[in-house]
């Protein structure tokens, strides 16, 4: 018989390689469900953190914008207020008026260069065309007044404050520009600005504050945008107060202050783009000359260099517009991205904040990767810890069965087996060696017997030789008898024969 010491070893590769796939595959469906629980906690961490990023943002954005609707509101009352004051001193009003601004030779009318200080006073500009009865003095000389008490306060917060009359008349502080006044052309004409016409009756039948979008100030070739309150009196326009908002700030918080792996937007709800991470405001940017006279997306996406990127904003913009009231939170699936987005109080400009989809899913991902390499070098450790634990405990005492029960077919019962465990394999040994020593001592009683049979077998067959001897000696006398037998009947036949013939001889003879 061939030993077959050799077979626990496959066995235990195999059953190694069961256990293995077998874990293998509850690692791997762990992996998976714990990639798509961290992707759902991620992305709902990620987007409510997007939400509260864009509303905080959008809080603090906005609050220059409050504030400066506020200033207009007191700005207003109290100008109302100065106007009805001066009309009823008209001959005052006349003098200062005449002391304060002079006629220059091209027909305008400013403050002088020599007795005025722009960073500290206010500065004035009226257009030639301009008729200076006493009822456009009295309300120019309030505006003026009301300016001097106000502004230098405002200006902690807004690079200018300014009013413009319907005549098209304009005063205003500009402390970084002392002599923006004196730099004026002769036609400079403030109905060429956005916010001049946004306070007209026909154009603002509520009389609220209005924004502009992005320009250039002519002068001092700054970005701005500004915002203007009309003021009546007695249910006539006499002036509209302003601010400039410098956008180089805004628009420098807008693109870098961001959160990881996102961009911020900011623009129009008529598509005009304020702010955008591919464009930058540098000095008289060609970008933004095109962007502050346009309303088109597109127009944006040519600066920004791609069709896509014009269908991309598009998509975004249309999103944000169509969205529901109250719904911060958009997704752009076409795109894989999530947009977060606020409005801005004042100005009504939209604050969006952009995140792709992979940004989210990345750190699950790459979560779920190191819970994958975790679970394999787990399986590999318990696998190598597996094999010295069968090896030891399993394969070595098969071994030792096979090796045994080897012996006991050769014929050899001193086998050697752990009995002391308290396993089942411990229980099998002690039951292997009864069985052994029950084989052993049937195999002696059988050998007994085998030899007392054989004993049996040969007296036996002696006496078998014997009664065989006999039987021959027997049928040897029997046939010889027989045959002597057969001789005295035929030599009886014979002698009767020949009696016979005598007889018949004799009687013939007689005759």
């Amino acid at each position: 018989m061939q030993p077959s010491s050799n077979l626990p070893a496959p066995l235990a590769r195999s059953t190694l390689l069961k256990m293995g796939a077998r874990i293998g595959v509850i690692i791997a469906l762990s992996t998976l469900f714990s990639y798509l629980h961290m992707l759902h906690t991620l992305r709902a961490e990620v987007l409510e953190r997007m939400q509260q990023h864009v509303v905080k943002r959008g809080e603090s954005e906005q609050a220059i914008f409050l504030q400066a609707e506020d200033n207009h509101a007191l700005f207003k009352k109290t100008l109302a207020e100065r106007v009805r004051e001066l009309q009823q001193h008209e001959e005052e009003v006349s003098a200062r008026f005449d002391k304060l601004f002079v006629r220059r030779p091209d027909g305008t009318v400013r403050s002088p260069p020599g007795t005025t200080d722009g960073t500290r006073r206010v500065q004035a500009f009226i257009p030639a065309k301009v008729s200076l009865d006493i009822g456009f003095r009295t309300r120019f000389l309030a505006v003026y007044d009301v300016l001097s008490w106000y502004a230098p306060a405002f200006h902690v917060r807004f690079s200018t404050t300014y009013v413009t009359l319907p005549e098209g008349a304009i005063a205003g502080f500009w402390p970084t520009l002392p002599t923006w006044v004196q730099d004026l052309p002769p036609d400079f004409s403030v109905a060429s600005y956005e916010d001049f016409p946004l306070a007209l009756p026909e154009n603002n039948p509520q009389r609220r504050t209005a924004w502009t979008g992005i320009f250039k100030e002519v002068v001092s070739n700054f970005w701005l945008t500004s915002v203007t309150t009309p003021v009546d009196l007695d249910g006539r326009h006499i002036a509209s107060v302003g601010h400039d908002v410098l956008l180089d700030e805004l628009m420098t918080r807008t693109i870098d202050e961001h959160l990881p792996g996102a961009y911020n937007l900011l623009f129009r709800d008529d598509g005009q783009l304020i702010a955008h991470p591919e464009l930058k405001l540098e000095g008289t940017t060609s970008a933004y000359d095109i962007l502050s006279n346009t309303r088109q997306p597109e127009a944006a996406a040519r600066l920004l260099g791609s069709a896509a990127k014009a269908a991309h904003l598009r998509a975004i913009f249309e999103r944000v517009k169509n969205r529901q009231p109250g719904q911060t939170l958009l997704e752009l699936p076409e795109y894989g991205e999530y947009v977060a987005v606020t409005q801005l109080r004042g100005p009504g400009w939209n604050l969006a904040t952009v995140l792709p989809e992979h940004v989210v899913s990345q750190p699950a991902l790459l979560a779920a990767r190191y819970v994958l390499l975790l679970g394999i070098l787990s399986l590999l450790l318990e696998l190598v810890i597996m094999y010295q634990v069968l090896r030891q405990q399993i394969t070595q005492p098969l071994h030792a069965f096979i090796q045994a029960t080897d012996k006991v077919a050769a014929g050899d019962f001193q086998v050697e087996l752990d009995t002391a465990r308290r396993d089942e394999l411990g229980q099998l040994a002690q039951a292997f060696r009864l069985m052994a020593d029950e084989v052993q001592r049937r195999e002696v009683a059988l050998r007994q017997a085998n030899e007392g049979l054989e004993q049996r077998v040969e007296e036996r067959t002696r006496e078998l030789k014997d009664v065989h001897l006999q039987l021959v000696q027997t049928a040897r006398r029997a046939g010889m008898a027989e045959i002597a037998t057969n001789v005295l009947h035929n030599v009886g036949n014979v002698l009767n024969s020949v009696y016979t013939s005598a007889q018949m001889a004799k009687e013939r003879v007689g005759e």
